[in-house]
């Protein structure tokens, strides 16, 4: 069995809907065991990204791994025409510090996409709001929302670690 951390139902086309299954990953690039070859790897070169750097690469190469197996079946079930789609394989990572790899960009290009796409669908506001300044809102709250589930998965990890300068109720 191949458990996926999300999944997202698109709301159209209601004959057939499409769903978006994603396994994420967020990386601590400031705990003991990265925080050195980070600082290393954002030091070589000022070009260097911090979505690029070592804890982002492996995380993503375990993802890979992990997934290899059935990334190999699927990529021979298109071959030979047995699937009637061509699945698309991301691997979202963002940083503990809202830092975000490519593939969650994606990720978040495709969730504003059919947002867009479902709105073309409803009827025109009564407030007069036009699409263009919703699609941009739902962008920017997306992306809060996230911000805000690293910030409260940092508080409880520090929290439940009993990290220094963390008090804990008596």
């Amino acid at each position: 069995m191949i458990r996926f951390d999300m999944k997202f139902p698109p709301l159209t086309p209601i004959d057939c809907p499409r769903e978006f299954w994603f396994d994420h990953a967020i990386v601590q690039e400031t705990c003991p065991t990265y925080a050195e070859k980070t600082l290393k790897y954002l030091e070589a070169k000022s070009t260097n990204l911090p979505s690029e750097s070592p804890p982002f690469r492996k995380m993503r190469h375990a993802k890979e791994q992990r997934y290899k197996a059935l990334i190999s079946v699927v990529q021979h079930l298109v071959q030979t025409r047995k699937l009637n789609f061509r699945p698309t394989f991301l691997f979202p990572v963002v940083s503990a510090l809202g830092f975000m790899n490519k593939d969650m960009t994606k990720l978040f290009k495709i969730i504003v996409t059919k947002f867009e796409d479902n709105q073309k669908t409803q009827p025109r506001r009564a407030d007069g709001v036009p699409q263009g300044l919703l699609r941009g809102r739902f962008n920017r709250e997306l992306r809060n929302s996230v911000c805000f589930a690293l910030l409260k998965g940092n508080a409880l990890a520090a929290y439940n670690q009993g990290a220094n300068g963390v008090s804990q109720p008596p």
